[in-house]
């Protein structure tokens, strides 16, 4: 079961992604500022977190920003959810370090898709890059080969039916 960090201004909006999340086999922690989100997101080591942009002590773009800065929570899958519809906010929430953006009122089929998606990519490797490492040395041929690369497993994807999704 994976956990999700919900980070919203809003009660009801909490509340309404919980119980819709908690149906759909999440687990589920609120917060309702930047504050409270960065401190949980350490505790509760969520698998996911739905950010809001507008919050009343940071933005969700300094959020998202202070999460990626702090090694235990560098990697963590971010999703926008805000009511911000135009470009610039959603390129400027990507610049910020999020993985996805949807927009308000959220579409609970999409919702699904994107968290699956997110949860399902390869996670870029803590382990150190080989570039630059000393050739390895074969003992039966004495001849130098480079060191082997880590290569994230490949994770099989689930295609959606587009079809079903409601048009926005």
């Amino acid at each position: 079961m994976s956990k999700v960090l919900i980070v919203d201004d809003e009660e009801f909006t909490v509340d309404m992604l919980t119980t819709f999340l908690g149906m759909n086999g999440y687990e589920t922690v609120g917060a309702y500022n930047g504050e409270d989100a960065l401190v949980l997101a350490q505790i509760e080591s969520p698998d996911i977190l739905i950010l809001d942009l507008m919050l009343p002590d940071l933005e969700g773009y300094d959020v998202c920003r202070r999460l990626r800065d702090f090694e235990p929570t560098s990697k963590l899958p971010v999703l926008i959810l805000s009511a911000r519809t135009a470009q610039v906010d959603k390129d400027k929430a990507l610049l910020a370090g999020a993985d996805g953006y949807l927009t308000k009122p959220v579409q609970f089929p999409l919702l699904l898709v994107e968290l699956t998606r997110l949860l399902n990519r390869p996670r870029p490797s803590t382990t150190k890059s080989t570039e630059g490492a000393p050739d390895v040395v074969k003992p039966e041929t004495g001849t130098p080969t480079p060191p082997a690369a880590t290569v994230p497993p490949a994770t099989p994807s689930t295609p959606v039916d587009s079809s079903t999704l409601p048009i926005s």
